[in-house]
């Protein structure tokens, strides 16, 4: 149910949209909460190094003091110096201190202008003993130096600065905090992510599996009925091509019987009237034209026989007929054909498929090849018998032949039909060579003898 779900939602033309869209706000989130973490890890670092800075305040400020007051008491120029110095270096830290407290609060919300008056106020009191020390009243300097007022003054300025920087520590805090949201958002979004990619890619590869599996049975179904068709139309083909030789055969007797006995009658006639001794010689002479011609439709008859069915083949064998259809064909070509002929042991369909191969293979040769010589050869060849045909003429491309020639695929429909096995090579300038092998009849039926080799013109 879930997976016909997320399937019916795959073929949908918004599923490329929705995809882009979750993929902009995952990229919007984490690009926010980066920033947002980036961000708060910068105002850390700027915290400490306030605090830092701060710790660096009241330690000048402090040795500021310890200078001033090591002058009042020994009058030391080397202290007056030193005081000096440390006013300096208090101002610049000074500088940086509320410039990092600013960067931790962008939005002003705590003030250090309190402290500010005070560090002011400290270095004004410390000012004002050098002054009256540098004019000779070194005892009311000291008095001032050693009062209440300046000890409380100074533990009134480091409570100012705990208090800054508890107010910084705070709004630091809740940084903190929203940081740690932040990433855990992001933590969440990315697992939920990671989970969303591995189901999605666990899904897509069990639905490739399943379309590979799906196919595969529909390959093999369809390679099945492929060769069950093949088989069929094979089998279809081999019994048209059966069915027409028997036919022909039919045709063959029909007119050897029929019209046979027909131009016989016709002969004994005209044997009768010969004898008739009242005919004049206009009709004797008529007669001699009506047998000549009798006698040119019984040869073409005879030839019509011949082609509807051989009957050397039936008469003389499969050798002997290939060699008178070979005579015939060099007489016709006037080209030397040359045979190789060993008497094999076939059935009578092989033997008439053999005869047809050839014949065929002749008639093409006569028509298209413009050969010089011809090859004509029947074996044995291990478990099969073999025949080939072999032209030096013009040749072709074997695989590029127009469909409307009919010829060659007749005669692999032939031999195929008696599960045997055609091959045709041929290239362009290089001739042809035609080559079958065919089942031979059972062993105890074979029959032997020696090759008989020759050159026909």
């Amino acid at each position: 149910m879930i997976k016909s779900s997320i399937e019916r939602v795959a073929r949908t033309r918004y599923l490329m949209p929705v995809v882009l869209a979750l993929a902009v706000v995952a990229v919007v989130v984490n690009e926010g909460a980066y920033r947002h973490s980036l961000n708060t890890l910068k105002q850390g670092i700027a915290l400490t190094d306030a605090r830092v800075q701060a710790g660096l305040i009241l330690q000048n400020l402090t040795d500021a003091e310890t200078a001033a007051r090591a002058y009042l008491i020994n009058g030391q120029e080397a202290d007056r110096v030193e005081h000096r110095n440390a006013i300096g270096k208090l101002a610049e830290v000074q500088r940086g201190a509320f410039q990092l407290i600013a960067d931790v609060d962008p939005q002003r919300t705590v003030s250090v202008e309190a402290v500010r008056l005070r560090i002011q106020a400290r270095v004004t009191a410390m000012e004002k003993w050098m002054d009256a020390a540098e004019r000779g009243e070194r005892t009311q300097a000291r008095l001032m130096a050693s009062s209440d007022r300046g000890r409380s003054s100074y533990a009134d300025l480091r409570h100012e600065f705990d208090l800054v920087l508890s107010r910084a520590t705070a709004l630091q805090d809740s940084a903190r905090g929203s940081l740690f949201d932040a990433l855990m958002i992001n933590r969440v979004a990315l697992h939920l992510l990671v989970l969303i990619s591995v189901l999605g890619l666990v899904l897509f590869t069990r639905q490739l599996r399943f379309s590979d599996e799906q196919k595969a049975r529909e390959s093999d179904h369809l390679a099945s009925q492929v060769a069950l068709r093949t088989a069929e139309l094979r089998e279809l083909a081999g019994h048209l091509v059966t069915t027409r030789e028997d036919e022909r055969g039919r045709l063959a007797r029909e007119l050897h019987d029929e019209l046979g006995g027909l131009f016989t009658a016709m002969k004994l006639e005209l044997a009768r009237l010969r004898r008739v001794t009242e005919l004049p010689p206009s009709a004797l002479e008529r007669m001699s034209g009506i047998e000549q011609r009798l006698n040119e439709g019984i040869a073409v008859k005879r030839r019509i026989i011949e082609n509807l069915r051989p009957s050397s083949l039936d008469q003389l064998g499969l050798v002997s007929a290939l060699e008178v259809l070979c005579q015939d064909a060099a007489s016709s070509l006037g080209i030397p054909v040359n045979t190789e002929l060993q008497a094999v042991s076939l059935d009578k369909e092989c033997e008439l498929t053999v005869f047809r191969l050839v014949q065929e293979s002749l008639t093409n040769i006569s028509k298209y090849a413009q050969a010089k010589q011809v090859w004509v050869s029947l074996a044995p060849h291990g478990d099969r018998v073999r025949v080939s045909v072999r032209d030096d003429g013009c040749g072709f491309h074997a695989h590029a032949v127009p469909a409307r020639h009919h010829g060659l695929i007749g005669m692999r429909v032939r031999v195929e039909s008696h599960d045997g096995h055609l091959t045709i090579n041929s290239r362009p300038g290089q001739g042809t060579h035609i080559v079958a092998e065919l089942p031979p009849k059972a062993p105890t039926e074979a029959q032997t003898c020696e090759p008989r080799e020759t050159a026909l013109r």
